[in-house]
């Protein structure tokens, strides 16, 4: 093997250990559904984070990302109705550092 296709073959194993490490791969989405306990925010247009209390009594803390409005995603604004009206809504989120940031909103069952 030449000395450049030596130097090549470490340079792909590095970007693919450093994809590994700092999540290149596939987000790991999921979904889950609950009535909104909690909004925080320094407006009604603002909202920063939100608490859902599922139907087995878990309580979880979201942060707002980037939201997905498209075919029925509604934007975190319209999380104060759900909480004061008691619907449930369905949350997709990913895990960031140990954090759940939520990136769409859609009424729940």
């Amino acid at each position: 093997m030449s000395r450049a296709r030596a130097a090549l073959a470490v340079c792909v194993l590095a970007l693919l250990g450093i994809c590994g490490l700092s999540g290149c791969a596939a987000a790991d989405v999921r979904t889950v559904e609950g009535l909104v306990v909690d909004v925080v925010s320094t407006s009604p247009a603002d909202v920063q984070s939100f608490t859902l209390r599922t139907p087995g009594g878990e309580v979880l803390r979201f942060s707002i990302g980037q939201l997905d409005l498209a075919n029925g995603g509604f934007p975190p604004a319209h999380l104060r109705e759900h909480q004061t009206l008691a619907e449930p809504i369905r949350v997709t989120y990913q895990q960031e550092g140990g954090r759940r940031v939520a990136v769409r909103l859609e009424d729940g069952g």
